[in-house]
């Protein structure tokens, strides 16, 4: 392994943080839930475009406020520096 990829795995843990800070088990399980906030979001935005107001748009509002601290941020960061490095 060339000491770049070392490098690169030791400081790993530094990026892989956001988990840690809530209750989900895996990124995996986290993609699921982002996935879900979206579809839903979406959803009610078509419905209003059709004229049924089922949700507020206080309520369309606070998921997406939830979806932007969802995202893994210091995770996302690590990835840019493995794909920037060529892996």
């Amino acid at each position: 392994m060339k000491r770049k990829e070392i490098d690169l795995l030791e400081n790993s843990k530094d990026y892989f943080t956001s988990l840690s800070k809530m209750d989900i088990e895996s990124y995996k399980e986290l993609g699921f839930i982002l996935k879900s906030i979206v579809r839903v979001s979406q959803s009610a935005i078509l419905a209003k475009e059709s004229n049924i107001h089922l949700h507020r748009d206080w309520d369309i509002y606070n998921l997406l406020s939830l979806v932007e601290k969802l995202i893994p941020d210091s995770e996302l960061e690590f990835l840019d520096k493995v794909y920037s490095s060529g892996y």
